[in-house]
């Protein structure tokens, strides 16, 4: 009959205050997780990023929809485009995104009215019973921007902080002829059978970095609109290279930078379409910006 086993540190040899981890084979270990650590975290930061990306472009693919089904819903009329900088002197008719309240476009950021009652200020928005998720409105990059984070009580609107933090993408200033009042017509911009190529760009997410050497950039997001310029561009918070554009037709495509500009700075007349509108600058009025 064998002997019961004695103390794992009698079978070792040891005694009790000498067992455990040498200072070496922690080092050791440490390493290896450093190692592995430097290893994973590039991974795991890329598909982070690749998340935001799916996440915003599924945004932009809910806008889509949100316009057409308004369109079928009133006419083939666009919403209008709230070009408006959120001032109501220049208009308080409701647009795609907003209706001004208050005196200014519904404060959403930190520290706003609206912060914790989002529905409320969407709702004053044409587009929201299509698409009713304020998240869906902001890019989950573009809502860490200093312009977005700043609560409007800290800042000086225009310059630091952002009169529209509803949206981080803005409409084609061309929809509704870059002015509040077109005609008479302040409740609506053009119908899209007025557009001449569904390829058209109606909406972006503009870069709000190239004012920031002016100080102004929070301007980009004064309203919900937006002149198509190379000045403003089109954001590059997923890459460096250009960014996604909502289309008449209904579909999100990528552009670059240079694209962008192209489309932006082509003189007046020069495009392909009837009077030489192009894909950005294709105001349907004869007498619109540029000749546009």
């Amino acid at each position: 009959m064998k002997s019961p086993p004695g103390p794992r540190w009698v079978a070792l040899g040891k005694a009790p205050d000498t067992l455990g981890f040498t200072l070496i084979e922690l080092l050791v270990v440490i390493a290896i997780i450093a190692i592995l650590a430097a290893i994973l975290m590039p991974a795991l930061a890329t598909a982070k990023a690749k998340g935001q990306r799916i996440t915003c472009v599924n945004n932009e693919k809910q806008l889509t929809a949100a316009m057409h089904m308004y369109g079928d819903d009133f006419r083939d009329y666009i919403a209008w485009a709230n070009w408006d900088g959120s001032d109501p002197a220049n208009g308080t008719q409701p647009g795609w995104l907003y209706t001004i309240t208050g005196g200014t476009c519904p404060d959403v950021g930190p520290g706003g009215k609206f912060e914790n009652d989002l529905n409320t200020a969407y709702k004053t928005g044409l587009w929201f019973p299509y698409m009713p998720n304020p998240k869906a409105y902001l890019c989950p990059v573009d809502i860490q921007s200093k312009t977005w984070t700043t609560p409007r009580s800290q800042g000086v609107l225009n310059v630091t902080v952002r009169k529209n933090k509803m949206s981080s993408y803005v409409m084609d200033g061309s929809a509704c002829y870059f002015t509040a009042d077109y005609n008479g017509l302040v409740d609506r911009c053009c119908k899209f059978s007025d557009i001449w190529s569904p390829m058209c760009v109606l909406m972006w997410e503009p870069d709000e970095h190239l004012y920031d050497s002016g100080g102004n950039a929070a301007f980009e997001f004064n309203d919900g609109a937006n002149f198509p310029s190379d000045t403003e561009g089109i954001g590059r918070l997923h890459s460096r290279n250009g960014g996604s554009v909502l289309a008449i037709a209904g579909h999100v495509q990528y552009m670059t930078v240079k694209q962008f500009r192209q489309q932006c700075d082509e003189p007046a007349g020069r495009g392909p379409g009837p009077g030489g509108r192009n894909y950005v600058w294709w105001n349907p009025s004869p007498a619109s910006r540029d000749g546009h």
